[in-house]
């Protein structure tokens, strides 16, 4: 009877500490979602708020550099400053519409808050803090190569968390802007 109870208390044991994982990974699942869930929503934002710009100035005040992390969104920026790869499965990458003197969009994070200024800054959602990164690069139509007249806005949306939890990956997203000023029929002609 004594041997019954003894495993009893161990297959009760180990159901329990089976258990205890479960719970746990899911509640570092729920800790990645809840972090990528505020990541593109942020990124949802900022991509709304570059929309409203208008077509002429948005453009990068400067050329970021090349990061060699490949963490960090600025790894996409091709050595030397001039093209962008916009998708991180994509080879393609495309040239940064950089203009100085109209350009509305900062080359990397500085410690600014984003509601408070245009372009790459460091935001906060609850306990979710990151960098959201803004590049602006031409886009020229596979079908129509004659136009320049669509520039790619993208947002990549980064998070910070302790070195003791899950990372989660770069969240990006992009949208094309045609020049208001092109007629119908330019647009109809390719």
């Amino acid at each position: 009877m004594l041997i019954e109870v003894l495993v009893a208390i161990l297959v009760l044991t180990v159901g329990l500490l089976g258990l205890i994982g479960a719970f746990d990974s899911a509640r570092k699942l729920n800790l990645l979602s809840e972090r990528r869930t505020s990541m593109a929503h942020r990124a949802q934002l900022e991509l709304e708020r570059l929309q409203a710009i208008p077509y002429e100035q948005l453009a990068m005040k400067s050329a970021p550099s090349h990061s060699t992390e490949a963490t960090n969104p600025d790894f996409y920026v091709k050595e030397g400053g001039t093209e962008y790869q916009y998708g991180a499965e994509s080879s393609e990458a495309e040239k940064l519409v950089e203009q100085a003197s109209v350009g509305e969009i900062a080359a990397s994070p500085s410690g600014r808050k984003c509601s408070q200024y245009l372009g790459a800054c460091e935001w906060v959602d609850g306990n979710v803090t990151g960098n959201v990164y803004d590049f602006v690069t031409w886009h020229t139509d596979k079908l129509c190569k004659t136009s320049t007249s669509y520039k790619r806005l993208t947002v990549a949306v980064t998070a910070t968390v302790p070195s003791s939890n899950n990372r989660p990956t770069v969240v990006r997203i992009s949208t094309l802007i045609a020049n208001p000023k092109e007629t119908k029929k330019e647009f109809e002609a390719c």
